[in-house]
């Protein structure tokens, strides 16, 4: 307990140091700024602030409005709102002469400084407390794993490891090879390497007993569990810092966009916006209904349900003289943003176990690589690698070559380069051996390592903007749908569903089945087959009342749109993964290309291209002709154009020596590679965009398709498909057949042969009651779904 104190004081003073250091470089930016914000709306330079001056500022000078929109000060930030501007200008002009001096104009600045840094103060009080309960998860789970694998490795239950129980340990169980690699202790993570096992079992093994006991083993845990803590608090801050300034552009942007809307409902600019006004912008104006729809505050999502209206006026008038004034209006807004930045929180956190699962999984893969690699070099088990072993590997060994290509250091990527191969032994030999021993391959490929994972996380934080953009865009127009729907559905406009317009809709309304065959909530969807109508409507009807109201189905509709943003996130990874592996394999079949192409145009192989050489190959050489054209970077292309090509030979020689060097020539490649990956991402992201359709499409006709056959099957209405009543539809209903034909589920797909279709039922029926209920329908149609979908993706694969 006082170790635990101990540490949590020295964390809470690390805290506190980072967090003053924080606020004292946020006060004096956000003071600069609020005197430049001054001067640039003072335009006459007098030294105060008119009405006129702010008015012309406020309306067209972007930075004044960026940073009075968030600025903490309510008055200041009323000065954006033209109903509100005369009020906000007699509260900040304490002295009452009609114009705000420097004195007031620092006042009210001042004002605005303590709210922030209070707000700060709490977000930092709030990140502190997860961070530390993320610490705490971490490191229970950490020594639960290292407990696990002491006991997997001590076969004997002696209490203490032997180099033989060690040995096979590291040699056949995945689940202690798995630990020791992400460790983070070195000398554990040596016993996984043949050449290095002895000497780190020395070190492990304080007592020189030759064994490793239990204490010994946790002194090694506790110190890579240190590391590992270490390395997660870096994580965190890197990822606070990030969060704080989205969240803040996200903050600005949103304000900003609520008080646009404020001004576009308030059509009659009297600061306040009546019900006729907000009826008219909620019908006609896009931009509004774009906002409202996922805004964050119900009651202003509500604005947009006829049969919500009223009462949702209600709780946003809270003086009650029958219309929503700014202050009101801004009020529901702090609401809403609150929740958005929740949900955004919420959001991080679940990125951020992805990002860690992602960086384990990365960071194995590569070393596992890594290690294969150097044993593959090293011929003779010597542990070092000569020369020849290397010059060998390099031209003879594919995975050699492989991960030398993608493994992110220079040095080592240069040993498939003979021109540079030698300087590159001379740097990775730290100790002038003429070799290169365990220590300093490590030394590299933990150089690699960290650049990998830096182009990781860049490329993590790129689509984590793509996805939440993406993701806005389809919780919008979900959201809209759902609202389309409900209004298709209440054919009484009475702003509740009763169970016969529900009858009507899904047996007639082409939208609305579509809308809810895949809405992501089981209820909704059941909707839509009459023998669980009954039980769904039950379960959405949460006050029992015999209909489903507004506030039911948004409810239901929330926890569909979490289960959709669900499904998306989960393709993100797999694709994120598929891509990935796209781009190092287009860098690998690149970069050869570019090594093939120097050594064509060198013809005298003296490691330089002269212009000589250039100009025969480009001219004779397809293969040259034919990288060169594609290789994305200008003034290699332009080699190929003979009136260009002095000019290009210039740009790209430069040291001015007359001639392309190989470092010349890769710099140019690393450009032109940089620019076609950039491509190839467009291209993916595209293409990902495109087959999200075609399965969103596919999976809405597939569904709707399944439930219609089950209807036909079900002819007694039952929900329930007796053998009966399977038998004869296989045998005469051709919709039936030619569905399960190409279903995707081998077990439904037998109910159309005779000598299989007790064995397939058997299979269906997993109650064992002698049907197929609608749950059991259901579970088979989704293994289906999945297999035609990864059909479809092959078909697509084939196409492009």
């Amino acid at each position: 307990l006082a170790k635990r104190v101990e540490q949590l004081q020295a964390e809470q003073e690390r805290r506190a140091r980072a967090a003053a250091a924080a606020d004292e470089a946020f006060s004096a930016e956000f003071l600069s700024m609020a005197r430049m914000v001054f001067d640039m709306i003072d335009v006459d330079n007098s030294g105060t602030l008119v009405k006129q001056e702010i008015i012309q500022a406020v309306s067209s000078d972007q930075k004044v409005i960026d940073f009075l929109v968030n600025c903490g000060n309510p008055n200041l930030q009323y000065l954006l709102v033209p109903a509100r501007l005369e009020l906000a200008l007699n509260q900040l002009d304490t002295d009452s002469d009609g114009e705000i001096d420097a004195c007031e104009w620092e006042q009210a600045i001042e004002a605005a400084l303590k709210a922030k840094l209070e707000q700060r103060r709490a977000q930092r009080e709030k990140a502190a407390a997860a961070d530390r309960k993320e610490i705490e998860e971490f490191t229970a789970e950490f020594l639960n794993a290292a407990r696990e694998c002491f006991q997997l490795i001590d076969k004997d239950d002696s209490g203490t490891l032997t180099k033989d129980e060690i040995v096979k340990a590291v040699t056949s169980d995945k689940i202690v090879i798995q630990f020791l690699r992400s460790c983070g202790e070195a000398n554990l993570q040596f016993l996984l390497q043949p050449a290095r096992l002895g000497k780190a079992l020395d070190v492990l093994d304080t007592s020189k007993d030759g064994e490793l006991d239990i204490d010994e083993w946790e002194e090694a845990i506790h110190r890579g569990l240190a590391k590992r803590v270490e390395q997660l608090q870096a994580e965190q801050e890197r990822r606070a810092r990030a969060a704080a300034a989205a969240d803040e552009e996200f903050s600005e942007e949103f304000l900003s966009a609520a008080r646009k809307v404020f001004e576009m409902i308030d059509d009659d600019g009297s600061g306040t916006l009546e019900k006729a006004e907000i009826v008219r912008a909620v019908r006609a104006d896009k931009e509004v209904q774009s906002f409202l729809q996922n805004c964050g505050n119900q009651n202003l999502m509500y604005l947009l349900v006829p049969a919500r209206l009223e009462s949702a006026l209600a709780v946003l008038d809270t003086d009650r003289d029958g219309h929503i004034d700014a202050t009101e209006w801004e009020e529901a807004i702090e609401s809403a943003l609150a929740n958005k930045l929740a949900e955004r929180a919420a959001k991080r956190e679940l990125e951020a176990k992805a990002a860690v699962k992602e960086i384990e999984e990365f960071t194995m893969d590569f070393k596992n690589a890594a290690r294969r690699c150097f044993q593959m070099i090293d011929k003779d088990g010597g542990g070092t690698l000569s020369t020849d072993e290397i010059v060998r590997a390099v031209k003879d060994e594919p995975e050699v070559i492989k991960f030398l290509k993608n493994c992110g250091e220079d040095n080592l990527q240069f040993l498939l380069q003979p021109a540079r191969l030698k300087k590159a032994l001379e740097i990775l030999d730290g100790d002038d051996s003429g070799e290169i021993d365990v220590d300093e391959w490590e030394l590299a490929i933990n150089r690699g390592l960290a650049k990998r994972l830096e182009q990781l996380a860049v490329e993590r934080e790129r689509r984590e903007r793509a996805a939440e953009k993406a993701d806005a865009e389809f919780s919008v127009e979900f959201l809209s749908q759902a609202r389309q729907v409900f209004d298709m559905i209440d054919d009484d406009q009475s702003g509740t569903l009763e169970k016969a317009e529900l009858v009507d809709a899904v047996k007639g309304n082409q939208k609305v089945i579509n809308f809810l065959v895949n809405c992501g909530n089981q209820n909704l969807q059941y909707l839509l087959v009459p023998a669980r109508l009954e039980s769904a409507m039950a379960q959405l009807d949460t006050d029992r009342d015999g209909e489903i109201d507004a506030a039911e189905w948004e409810y239901a509709i929330e926890w569909a749109l979490k289960a959709k943003l669900a499904q998306r996130r989960a393709q993100r990874e797999a694709a994120a993964a598929a891509n990935r592996k796209e781009i190092e394999e287009f860098t690998q079949e690149f970069l050869n290309a570019a090594r093939d192409c120097f050594v064509m145009i060198d013809k005298d192989e003296s490691g330089t291209l002269t212009k000589a050489e250039i100009v025969r190959a480009v001219s004779e050489d397809q293969d040259v002709i034919k990288f060169l054209k594609n290789c994305g970077e200008p003034n290699l292309q332009f080699l190929l154009v003979p009136a260009r090509l002095e000019k290009s030979l210039d740009a790209l020689d430069t040291n001015k020596d007359g001639e392309m060097d190989i470092d010349e020539w890769e710099e140019a490649i690393h450009r032109g590679l940089a620019k076609r990956v950039e491509q190839l991402k467009a291209e993916q992201a595209r293409r990902a965009k495109a087959a999200a359709a075609e399965e969103a499409a596919f999976s809405a006709e597939f569904l709707g398709a399944a439930r219609r056959v089950f209807a036909m099957i079900d002819v007694d209405g039952s929900g329930t498909l007796t053998k009966d009543e399977i038998v004869k539809s296989v045998k005469t209903d051709d919709d039936v057949i030619n569905f399960l034909q190409n279903c995707g589920e081998e077990n439904l797909m037998f109910l159309l042969e005779p000598k299989r279709l007790d064995r397939a039922l058997n299979v269906l029926d997993t109650s064992k009651d002698g049907e197929v209920d609608v749950e059991e329908w259901e579970e088979a149609i989704q293994r289906g779904l999945k297999v035609r979908l990864a059909q479809l993706a092959e078909e697509r694969e084939r196409r492009e």
